[in-house]
C-alpha cells in the first residue's frame, strides 16, 4: 500500500491542504498592568492553526518586555522584538516586516480578546475572499466586566468598494480586526507619516478588495481614567484621521474627484467639533467654510484638507509625531518623532503581481 495516498471505496484520501497560518502582532509600550488579561485570551486564540506571536517592545520603561517574555517563555514559534520608541505606525511595521503568516492579527496589550474572535473573523475573510474583516469593541473599567456573548450567529456585510465606507465612518481599529498579510504589505502597511496607526492602514486596503464588517463584539479595552491622558489622546486621534486623509490624497491624487468632497466635509467635521470644544472662535469659523466648500463645485478639495489640521495644534503639525507630549507621571515615557519606513505606499497596477492576494 502507498502510504502516502490511499483510496477508499473509490474515493481518493489526498492530503487537505493545511489550514491558514496567523501572525499575531502585538506592540508593547507600558502595558505591564494590562498584560495578564491580554496575554491570557492570546493565547485562546484559534488553536487548532499554525500560530506566530510577535511581541514588539516600542521603548517602555516599566518591564513589559520582560514580563511578556516571561508569560510566554513556554509558547513556541514567538518573536520578541526591543527597539526605541518609534510610536504606534513605526511599531505595527516592525511587526509587519516579521510576519509570517497567512492572516495578520494584531493585538493592543491593554486589549482583551473574545475566545471566538480570531476564528470568527478569519471565517469571514476565507469564505469571501476580502482582504480585511473589522468587527466591534466595547470598554471596561473593571476586569470583572469584560464579558463576551456566546453566540454563533453572524451579522456581516460585504463591502465590495470600501473606500467611501472607510472615509465616511472612519473604519479603525486593529485588535478587533484581522487582515490577509499579503495585502498589507501590497498596501504599504500603516503610513510613517501619521503617529497612530489604524486609520491608514484601512485606506490603503481599501484599494486592494473588500471589506467585511462583523456585527460582533469581540475585543474588550480598558477605559482610560486619567481625563488629561483621555482629552490628549483624542485630540490626537482627531488630528491623525485628518493627516491620514491629506497625505492619502498626496500619494493618490486620481482619487481627490471621486472621494474630495466626502473627505473633506468628514475633516471640515471633526476639526470644527474639536475648535467647538475649545472655544476657539477664529479655527471654528475656518472650519464652517470649509464644511461648507464641501458641498459646493469648483475647489481642490482634498488640498484643503490639510488646513482643517490647525485647530489641533498651534502650529498646524502636519508630521507623525505627537501633539500633546504627556508627563513622566502620566506614562513614564515620552514618544519620539515616527520615522520608520518599511514599505513604500503605492497602489498597485492590475499587471502588478504585489497586488495578487
Amino acid at each position: 500500500m502507498n502510504a502516502r495516498r490511499r483510496t477508499v471505496a473509490g474515493v481518493s484520501t489526498r492530503k487537505q491542504p493545511p489550514m491558514p497560518s496567523i501572525s499575531f502582532v502585538c506592540p508593547l509600550q507600558n502595558k505591564s498592568r494590562y498584560l495578564l488579561g491580554a496575554i491570557a485570551a492570546l493565547e485562546r486564540q484559534a488553536p487548532t492553526h499554525e500560530r506566530q506571536f510577535i511581541f514588539i517592545d516600542d521603548g517602555s520603561s516599566d518591564g513589559s518586555f520582560n514580563l511578556v517574555k516571561a508569560m510566554t517563555k513556554h509558547w513556541s514559534n514567538c518573536v520578541y522584538i526591543r527597539q526605541d520608541n518609534t510610536g504606534p505606525a513605526g511599531c505595527a511595521n516592525t511587526g509587519i516586516s516579521y510576519a509570517t503568516g497567512d492572516y495578520l492579527k494584531f493585538l493592543g496589550c491593554d486589549d482583551i480578546l473574545a475566545p471566538f474572535a480570531t476564528d470568527q473573523l478569519l471565517e469571514c475573510l476565507d469564505s469571501t475572499g476580502a482582504v480585511a474583516a473589522y468587527s466591534r469593541k466595547a470598554y471596561y473599567g473593571d476586569i470583572s466586566e469584560v464579558a463576551f456573548t456566546v453566540d454563533n450567529r453572524k451579522s456581516v456585510s460585504l463591502i465590495e468598494d470600501p473606500l467611501a465606507i472607510v472615509i465616511d465612518q472612519t473604519i479603525t481599529g486593529l485588535s478587533q480586526s484581522l487582515f490577509r498579510t499579503a495585502a498589507v504589505r501590497a498596501g504599504g502597511g500603516c503610513d510613517p507619516r501619521v503617529f497612530t496607526e489604524d486609520f491608514s492602514l484601512a485606506l490603503r486596503l481599501a484599494l486592494l478588495g473588500p471589506f467585511i464588517l462583523l456585527d460582533k463584539m469581540t475585543a474588550y479595552g480598558p477605559t482610560d481614567t486619567s481625563e488629561r491622558i483621555g482629552i490628549a489622546r483624542e485630540q490626537q486621534v482627531l488630528h491623525d484621521y485628518n493627516l491620514a486623509l491629506a497625505l492619502f490624497f498626496q500619494d493618490h491624487p486620481e482619487l481627490k474627484k471621486q472621494y474630495g468632497r466626502l473627505a473633506l466635509r468628514r475633516c471640515a467635521e471633526r476639526a470644527e467639533k474639536w475648535a467647538r470644544r475649545r472655544s476657539d472662535g477664529k479655527s471654528l469659523l475656518r472650519c464652517a467654510i470649509m464644511r461648507t466648500a464641501s458641498w459646493l463645485p469648483g475647489f481642490d478639495h482634498a488640498a484643503m484638507i490639510t488646513a482643517t489640521l490647525s485647530p489641533f495644534s498651534a502650529d498646524g503639525t502636519t508630521c507623525g509625531r505627537k501633539i500633546i507630549q504627556p508627563t513622566a507621571r502620566d506614562i513614564h515615557t515620552e514618544s519620539s518623532e515616527s520615522s520608520l519606513a518599511i514599505y513604500p505606499a503605492k497602489r498597485p497596477s492590475a499587471n502588478d503581481s504585489s497586488a495578487s492576494i
